[in-house]
This record gives structure tokens, C-alpha cells and sequence, in this order.
């Protein structure tokens, strides 16, 4: 890469946004996969309402499908259900389901969708978790159900980092496990419940989350909180004492809420009896918040210091850069490209490391690994994102280049030894976690970690300068970002052992009294055996050699490499001192006390004899092993040494003899050093060559782990399908079930016949009238032989097939005259599967009357008829009209039903209808019913015309009704030759 074309911050990087949640609402996201149908019916089940809450529901779906899954769902619960297919701005009291084939982001309190990648499980539960988490905060809720794989497991590390609730189904009850255990196994879910007691527990914390948060701010509790920290410290080693109280009481009210508990007394009798509690708020206590270059205007300024710290450094020159509290490692990686991009600027080739530490291992093992969400990198700019970062899998990884230039490890920044050498520590958002005591110390470890004009920076709300101007002073403090002053109140290096020390002893103590008095202990016993003995400079250490107290000035006999600062004895010791005080320390852990003869060395001012000695030391009956090393120095211009080993008087002679036998010891001590050298180098050589069998293997097996999970996320998607394939096939076999049940409950005579004139379905009452049964189903219907002759049947059906359009048929059975109405079945589709056959009796003859069946289907009838057709009832009104009489007449049907017939007569037949119709129903004169008249009717234009006219009476639901048949002569007459 050359410095020509890369992206300047200034011009790149844009300004991030900060959380949305100001309503106050709940945001609960339910996770589920393969089984998850089953578990979040018995979750919403137990959903009675959902006051000030917005459920969002992340179920894998076969992007390739529509889902049913809002219908299911529906019918559990009263609480709307609702399926997100656009950007969504959610009301609380709903429930929402991400539609298939989209991923899912909480954005400014909206629903955004996006489309699914092509590879891994869709929605990405945990790309919708850790958006959920930077937009909502804490009073976000994640729910991880029933699924194979290990989606959401990381996207509720980010609620929970949030301070948000995190649930999870017990894996017992949960028809696949794999992603209920994967989020067990991360140490962050809050609570592991069923399905229905998720529910119960849901809407108790959403209830109590605000009321404990309340009680812990009163001054009282100060004591118990006190209590708390003294039981984390006894379990863990940790001490939060110096913290700042207000976030300390915001996790331990998230806790309380959890476990429903209501006072912190009682939350201390939980905190004591349960050492699982106080790993749990110990995990709480751990901040791990951060991002890409949080504070756009900071970096900017950042930039700066980087772009001159690379063009100051001298070639051959390692730069140094120390992250405390690097959470994921989005900062220390946002530096790493900021120095790299510096490099690319001046043309350099510069060498630069970065120490990102922390003390929870869970989030440096996020960070190692380099994987980040979309949500998590929305600030990078642009052309940094695609220069520095490979997308895959719906993630986007950290370059190799970017990933080798930083280290991490876990280190406590104020009980463990510092980094030194360093051009700039970059501690934001840190501090302001600790009291003014705690951040005293710490400033004066960065103190002595950073060259002269070395470089701090802190967050927005820190400053180095307010708290210690006697070590730091601003240089760009609207970035805050300030510089290393010289000054003679820098810690000295025992003095930072001597704190580091007392951090190490105070892990292991029981109390802070015990703590105390063990300190003094050591001190008060180091300096009695050190005036007994006369011996002026010491080192305390303990069985495995670590460094406990310096005493006295010991710069001469130790020495400090690059890098990390082991405190271990080995380490520190010269290299000419470090066999004998190996060799002096296991002798001393058998025996308890050894010594050396005496060691010769040349100094500037004289010849000198060293003396060492190790001694074990009793602090108290219980304690572990604790070791002094003494350092006695003898100028031999006064002494000189005898075979013995003690100083006496004697020759020179005797001197010069001591000097060669010594010589030829070290001469061969050199020896054995060097041949261990090389078998070490050996041995790095192979190590280095199992490395890269190790890295092809993980290459290998990642490539692996790729197949598996896309192997997952189809199993996944066909286990889902297969569920809602299960609900639906249950609920067809309802819809048969119910279907057959009025077929044979029904007196319609209807048959079913597909596109291939196959037999489908038909009611009883068809099958007795035209003689079929069960056993013809499936049959061709033109083969069955029906009881009823239905000429040129199959032209009939085929020619509705294939028109679209309906037919009608007049059939005669004996002495009865029966209609076939043919009506094309169409699919939702709309396209033509079948024929539908409707059977009915209109009419018998007998004699020449026409008696008319009570049961008519006057739509049938009216339809087929090429007479107008009228239908009047008992009180003279118009109950039908078919279309014959709209077009004689004028008339829409809406004009005429239910209106009086007297609207088709014209003066003065109108006036006297009601006196023919009461005169007919009591006396029923002769010539009115059952023969043709000619009448004079009035149409929609207020026309008279000349019509025939014959009224037939009927009765239907026991009510007497007339049927006018009306028309000219050549309507009539086409009536009679049908009849005929």
C-alpha cells in the first residue's frame, strides 16, 4: 500500500449517534430457531398484557416461503400480532415478527430491515441484539429459545454489557439445545427458565427494574454497599471499594431486580450464602463499553499525535502504545489503523505494538478473535472499513495486517505491573469509574510507563492535569490528550513494586484489616531479620519467586527488558546473577535457608565480592512460603577472600588464585549457558514450525466450521418449514374433517370434478339422486354412469375448462325436470382446476298447472329462462327480478326489489291491485292464475307497453308467494318450446 490514495481521518470519519431510548420503553427481543414454535407458544401463553413493552420476535425462517407464523401466533394471544415487512416505527402493548429472508436492526427506536446474507441463519439474531443494545441500552431484554447452533450468543453480551435482562429457555425443555446452551455457556444469561416462566419473570423485572435502583440511592445503604464490596474482594480478589457508587448501584439494582429481591440487606444475605451470585455481579461489575472511534473530534485530534510520534521515531525504534480497559478492542484496533495510516502517510516502515489489556476475559476473547457487527462498525469510515476489514458471514473480521500489530492480555491496571517504554497510553472512559484516590495512583502508573514527552489520552469527562498537574499537562485538552511531564515526583521502581506488591498481598487477604496488618507483618518482620543480619538491600518474594517488596537499592543487580514486566525473580535478576539465584531458591525451598560463596566482579571504582543469601521468613502459620533474598557487597581493596569463603585478611596471592578459579567456573557456566541457548533455539524453531502446522489446521478447521454452519442454517430453516408444514397439514386435516361433515349434512346436489374430470368430492343428497357413492371417487365422472342422463356431458365440462364460462343444462328425469349448472372451480391463483356441478329441481309437471317446488332456486332458475321473471310476496312486494325483466323493462334490480309491483302498473291498474290481491286470496277468481293475459305494463321511462303476463302461485318457508312470467310473444313462445 502506498501513502498517495489512503483516506484522511479528518475527511472520513463522521460523528456517531448516541441511544435512542428516552421513552422509557421496554425493548424484549425474543431469539429463536429450529423447535422455537413450540416455545414461544407456552412463552405468549403467559403474556396477560404488555404494558410500556415492545416485543420483537427473531424467528429463522426459509427466506424462500411465506410464514404463517403471525397466524399461529395470533391465535395464542390477544395481544396484537403483527409481521414487520418495512421499517417500522413499533407501539408498545404489540408483539412484532421479522418477515423471512431480511435481518432485522433497532435504529433511532425504528425497525430497520435490511436483506439476509446468503450464508448463516435468517434474521441474525445476534446483528438485531447488539443494535438492540446500542439504541435501547438498559432496558433492553434478550430471550434466547429452542435452536440448533450458537446465534445470539454474542448479541447478548452487548445487552448485557448495556446493563439489559438476559433470558434463556432451560435447555431440558427445549427441543433443540444448541443455541440455549451457547448463550448458557457465554456466563451472561441472567436467568435460565422455561418458556412460561420466561414470561412470569419478564413482567415482574420490567415492573421492579426502576424500584431498586431508588432504594440503593439513599445514603443508608452506604454500609451494606461497603459489606458487598468486602465479599466480591474474599471471592474474587478484586477490589471495587475505589469505584464510583453510582454505576456500582445501578448493576447491583439490575441484580436485585432479577432475584425480585427488595432490600439491600436482603440482597447481602443472597450475596453471602451464594458464591454463584457473586460471580454474577462480578461479571456485572466488569465494564465493557466502547466502539470505533468514540468521539469523532477526539480522534481527529489523535490523529495528529500519531502522525507525530511516527515522524520523530527514529529508525530502529519500536513504538509503544498501552490500551487499559480495552473491552472488544475496537479502540485499540481504531489506533492500530490510525498509526498504520500514519506509516502509509510519511513512507515509513515503522515498527509499532500495541498492549490491549483488560480483566475480563470474555471480552478479550472478543476481542482476539476480530469479528464485529455492522451496528458495531457504523462508525468507521468508509474507505478505513473496506482498506482494513474483510466482510464475511454478515460480519466484518479485522485485517491479519491490523491483528498482529496488537496484543492482549489480562492485566489489572492497578495491582499489576506496568508496561514501560511507552509513547502513548490511551485509558478513555476508565477513570471516571474510580474515585479520586484510585485515579491518583493510576495516573502515577502511566506516569511511569510513558517515555519523557510521552503521550496520554482520555475520555471527555477525564482530566490528567485537573487531577495531577505535577505529572501531566494538557497539549490538546478539548481531545484531552495530554503529555508526560518531567518532574522529580515520578514514582521510583521500588516504590511501584512496593504498591504493586501490596495489591498482590491484598488478593489474597480475607479483609481489609487483615490486609493491613499482614502488610505490616512483612514489613516489621523484613526489618528485623535485615537489622539482625546487617544486610541493607532485600528482596521479598514468594514460594514461586514473584517479586513481593524491594527494600534497599537493588538497580544494580536487576534489569528491566522491553515489553511486559515479569515479576518474577528470574526475570528481573542480571543475567550473570541468574543461575546462582535459581540454584539459591530451590535449595532454600527444601531447607529453608541458602547462601553462595562469593561472587567477583570488576566495578568502576573497585574490585567486588557479591554475597546472596535466601532465607524463608514466617509471617503467619497459614501463609504460603515467603523468601528474603539479600545482597552483600564487599570492596576487595580491604578484604580479600579465603578457601573457605569468608572474609578474612591474607595475600594478594591468595586473591589472584580465587580470581583464576573463578574465571574458569564462569568460563564454563558461559559454556552450558550457550548450549542451552541453542537447544532453546532449537526449540524455537520447531515451535515455530508447529505453529504453522497449528495455523493450517485452524484454516482448516474454520473452513470447516463454515460448512457446518450453513449446514445449521439449512437444517435450521427445514426444521422450521417442517413445523409450520406440521400446523398446517393439522389444520387442513380440521378444514377436511369439517368439509366432509357438511357435504353430508347438506340438501344441495353438488359435485366436484378436477381439470381431468375426475371425481372430488360430492354431497349426500347428489349421491343418492344420481347414484354414486365413496367408491367413485377419483374416477371419471363421465365413466360413473349416472342415474340422471346428462347429454354430451364431457364436451359440457371440457368446454367450461377451457371458455371460463358457466353452463346450463336442462335434464329430465320421469316425470321431473331438473337443471345443471356447470361453474368453472378456479385456484387462488386463478387459474381453472376443476368444474363445479350444481343439481337442482325447478319444477314438476303435472297435468298442465305449474306447481312450483317450495324449495326453488329462483337465482337458477331466473338465469336460465328467456322469459322475464318476477317474484312477488304475500303483501305485494318484489322479492326478485331476474335479468330478462331489467332488460324488457328498463329497470336495475336495486329499482325493483323490495319495492311494491305496483311500480310496474300503470293508472289505474296500480290503484286497484291491492283490492284483486285481497279479492284473490279470498275468493281466488278463475282467470288469473295459470294463464297467459295480456297486460299493459309501465317501464323505467314512465312508458306503457303491451306485455304477456302469467301468474303462478307458490308457497316457500310456508309463506304464499306469486311468480309473474312476463314478455312479448316471441319470448313467450321460446318459454313454451323449452317447457315442451
Amino acid at each position: 500500500m502506498t501513502a498517495d490514495n489512503q483516506p484522511t481521518l479528518s475527511n472520513a470519519l463522521v460523528s456517531p449517534k448516541g441511544r435512542a431510548n428516552e421513552s422509557g420503553v421496554f425493548w424484549v427481543v425474543i431469539g429463536a430457531s429450529a423447535g422455537g414454535l413450540e416455545a414461544l407458544k407456552d412463552l405468549l401463553a403467559g403474556l396477560q398484557s404488555l404494558n410500556n413493552t415492545i416485543v420483537l420476535i427473531a424467528q429463522h425462517l426459509d427466506p424462500k416461503h411465506p410464514t404463517i407464523l403471525r397466524d399461529l401466533l395470533s391465535r395464542i394471544t390477544d395481544i396484537p400480532v403483527k409481521l414487520v415487512e418495512d421499517a417500522t416505527r413499533p407501539e408498545p402493548g404489540v408483539i412484532y415478527i421479522v418477515s423471512p429472508g431480511h435481518n432485522a436492526l433497532v435504529k433511532d427506536g425504528e425497525i430497520i430491515l435490511k436483506p439476509a446474507a446468503a450464508i448463516g441463519p435468517k434474521p441474525s439474531i445476534n446483528l438485531l441484539l447488539t443494535s438492540l443494545a446500542e439504541d435501547i441500552g438498559e432496558k433492553s431484554i434478550a430471550i434466547i429459545l429452542s435452536g440448533t447452533g450458537s446465534d445470539g450468543a454474542q448479541g447478548i453480551m452487548a445487552v448485557k454489557s448495556a446493563n439489559g435482562l438476559v433470558l434463556a429457555q432451560d435447555e431440558t425443555t427445549a427441543k433443540y439445545s444448541g443455541m440455549p446452551r451457547a448463550a448458557i455457556d457465554t456466563g451472561f444469561v441472567d436467568l435460565i427458565l422455561q418458556p412460561k416462566e420466561i414470561a412470569i419473570e419478564m413482567l415482574s423485572y420490567i415492573e421492579s427494574a426502576g424500584q431498586a435502583m431508588r432504594r440503593l440511592s439513599s445514603p443508608k445503604v452506604r454500609t451494606s454497599l461497603e459489606k458487598i464490596f468486602q465479599r466480591i474482594l474474599e471471592q474474587t480478589g478484586y477490589d471495587f471499594s475505589g469505584y464510583k457508587l453510582k454505576t456500582i448501584q445501578r448493576r447491583i439494582a439490575r441484580r436485585m431486580a432479577v432475584h425480585k429481591v427488595v432490600t439491600i440487606d436482603d440482597y447481602l444475605t443472597l450475596l453471602s450464602s451464594s458464591a454463584i451470585e457473586v460471580e454474577s455481579l462480578f461479571k456485572d461489575l466488569l465494564i465493557s463499553v466502547t466502539s470505533f472511534f468514540r468521539d469523532t473530534e477526539a480522534f481527529q485530534d489523535l490523529n495528529l499525535v500519531i502522525e507525530k510520534i511516527v515522524e520523530n521515531n527514529e529508525e530502529g525504534n519500536q513504538i509503544r502504545v498501552w490500551v487499559p480497559g480495552c473491552a472488544n478492542g475496537e479502540e485499540a484496533y481504531s489506533i492500530a489503523i490510525l498509526f498504520q495510516q500514519a506509516c502509509l502517510k510519511f513512507s515509513k516502515e515503522a515498527s509499532f505494538q500495541i498492549f490491549a489489556t483488560d480483566i475480563d476475559e470474555f471480552a478479550l476473547s472478543l476481542a482476539r478473535r476480530g469479528a464485529y457487527s455492522s451496528g458495531q462498525v457504523k462508525d468507521i469510515p468508509e474507505p478505513l472499513l473496506k482498506q482494513y476489514f474483510v466482510a464475511k458471514d454478515d460480519q466484518y473480521w479485522v485485517s491479519k495486517y491490523i491483528r498482529d500489530r496488537v496484543v492482549f492480555a489480562r492485566q489489572n491496571v492497578i495491582m499489576d505491573p506496568p508496561f514501560s517504554r511507552l509513547d502513548l497510553v490511551s485509558c478513555r472512559n476508565l477513570l471516571i469509574y474510580f474515585s479520586l484516590e484510585l485515579q491518583r495512583q493510576v495516573f502515577q502508573v502511566f506516569h511511569f510507563a510513558l517515555k519523557q514527552n510521552g503521550y496520554l489520552f482520555l475520555g471527555k469527562s477525564e482530566s490528567a492535569s485537573n487531577t495531577v498537574p505535577e505529572l501531566f499537562e494538557g497539549y490538546l485538552k478539548q481531545s484531552q490528550i495530554f503529555i508526560r511531564k518531567k518532574t522529580n515526583l515520578s514514582p521510583r521502581l521500588d516504590q511501584v513494586s512496593s504498591a504493586i506488591s501490596l495489591a498482590q498481598t491484598r488478593q489474597k487477604s480475607p479483609s481489609h484489616t487483615g490486609l493491613i496488618q499482614e502488610k505490616n507483618l512483612v514489613v516489621e518482620q523484613l526489618d528485623k531479620i535485615l537489622l539482625d543480619q546487617l544486610f541493607p538491600t532485600a528482596i521479598v518474594l514468594d514460594g514461586s519467586g514473584q517479586v513481593l517488596h524491594i527494600r534497599g537499592k537493588v538497580e544494580a543487580y536487576l534489569s528491566f527488558p522491553q515489553g511486559k514486566i515479569d515479576t518474577n525473580i528470574l526475570s528481573l535478576i542480571r543475567e550473570d546473577l541468574k543461575v546462582d539465584v535459581r540454584a539459591l531458591l530451590q535449595k532454600a525451598r527444601r531447607e529453608g535457608y541458602a547462601a553462595t560463596q562469593a561472587l567477583f566482579y570488576e566495578s568502576k571504582v573497585a574490585s567486588q565480592a557479591l554475597f546472596l543469601a535466601i532465607k524463608r521468613i514466617d509471617i503467619e502459620p497459614q501463609s504460603p512460603d515467603t523468601f528474603v533474598l539479600t545482597f552483600t557487597q564487599v570492596d576487595l581493596s580491604e578484604a580479600f577472600i579465603s578457601g573457605t569463603g569468608l572474609l578474612n585478611e591474607g595475600s594478594e596471592l591468595a586473591n589472584d588464585n580465587l580470581r583464576k578459579e573463578v574465571a574458569v567456573f564462569k568460563e564454563r557456566l558461559q559454556t552450558s549457558i550457550e548450549e542451552l541457548e541453542t537447544t532453546n533455539e532449537e526449540m524455537q524453531s520447531t515451535n515455530e514450525e508447529l505453529q504453522s502446522a497449528n495455523e493450517e489446521l485452524q484454516s482448516a478447521n474454520e473452513e470447516l466450521q463454515t460448512a457446518n454452519e450453513e449446514l445449521q442454517s439449512t437444517n435450521e430453516e427445514l426444521s422450521t418449514v417442517n413445523q409450520e408444514l406440521e400446523v398446517k397439514s393439522y389444520e387442513l386435516e380440521q378444514v377436511n374433517n369439517d368439509l366432509e361433515h357438511i357435504l353430508s349434512h347438506m340438501d344441495e346436489k353438488v359435485i366436484l370434478v378436477d381439470n381431468r374430470l375426475r371425481l372430488l368430492r360430492f354431497t349426500k343428497k347428489a349421491g343418492e339422486t344420481f347414484g354414486i357413492n365413496g367408491g367413485d371417487l377419483g374416477q371419471t365422472v363421465t365413466t360413473l354412469g349416472l342415474s340422471v342422463d346428462v347429454p354430451n356431458l364431457r364436451q359440457e365440462l371440457l368446454n367450461v375448462i377451457e371458455g371460463e364460462k358457466e353452463r346450463q343444462i336442462r335434464l329430465r328425469k320421469k316425470d321431473k325436470v331438473y337443471y345443471l349448472r356447470l361453474l368453472p372451480y378456479k385456484s387462488q391463483m386463478s387459474q381453472i382446476v376443476g368444474v363445479m356441478m350444481f343439481f337442482d329441481l325447478p319444477w314438476a309437471h303435472k297435468n298442465d298447472g305449474l306447481n312450483v317446488d317450495g324449495h326453488l332456486n329462483f337465482q337458477l332458475l331466473g338465469d336460465y329462462l328467456p322469459i322475464g321473471l318476477v317474484v312477488i310476496d304475500g303483501l305485494g312486494n318484489i322479492t326478485y327480478v331476474n335479468n330478462k325483466v331489467q332488460e324488457f323493462l328498463g329497470f336495475s334490480s336495486e329499482a325493483l326489489v323490495y319495492k311494491s309491483v305496483n311500480i310496474l302498473m300503470p293508472e289505474p291498474y296500480s290503484q286497484h291491485h291491492n283490492l284483486y290481491l285481497e279479492n284473490y286470496q279470498n275468493d281466488k277468481p278463475a282467470g288469473i292464475v295459470g294463464q297467459w293475459r295480456e297486460v299493459t305494463a309501465l317501464n323505467a321511462a314512465g312508458q306503457r307497453i303491451l306485455t304477456k303476463l302469467r301468474i303462478e302461485e307458490t308457497w316457500i318457508n310456508a309463506q304464499r308467494h306469486f311468480i309473474g312470467f312476463m314478455g312479448n310473444q316471441q319470448m313467450v313462445d321460446e318459454f313454451e318450446a323449452r317447457k315442451s
